[in-house]
């Protein structure tokens, strides 16, 4: 059994808002400390590995509302109306981010990896092609 432990110390201590397990085992969780009046300084998203040990961290300016893992990347859905695509192993974001227009409620990728499903605050249901630009139509 392992715990896994945000670095640095805060005060209050980070609470653990979204958490989600990738299909090697990867494990990305979201913090949030306090109510900062700066996003960038609240947010923080941690990627550990199989055995608990801590990889990486990146602060946020976004409050993530979903998440989902798949081999290469962690998509994210956000309250601040947002959708990203990060690279799994640096956290990083590879494209900018798509906008929704009201928060995102939920995120999850085709079987295939073909398209990105996209549930939104209002109920609407959006599909996002997932390939690169050249190979969606």
């Amino acid at each position: 059994i392992r715990s896994l432990r945000p670095p640095g110390e805060s005060s209050p201590p980070a609470v653990l808002s979204h958490l989600a397990v990738g299909p090697e085992g990867q494990v990305v969780a979201q913090t949030a400390v306090g109510q900062r009046t700066c996003l960038k300084d609240r947010f923080a998203l941690h990627l550990y590995s199989v055995n608990g040990k801590h990889l990486s961290t990146v602060p946020l300016d976004q409050e993530v509302t979903a998440m989902c893992l798949t081999e290469d990347f962690v998509v994210l859905g956000t309250m601040q109306c947002g959708l990203e695509i990060r690279d799994l192993q640096s956290l990083q974001a590879t494209v900018s981010p798509v906008p929704m227009r009201v928060p995102v409620h939920s995120v999850s990728v085709t079987k295939e990896k073909s398209h990105i499903l996209v549930g939104l605050e209002d109920g609407k249901l959006i599909v996002v092609g997932a390939g690169q630009p050249t190979e969606v139509s």
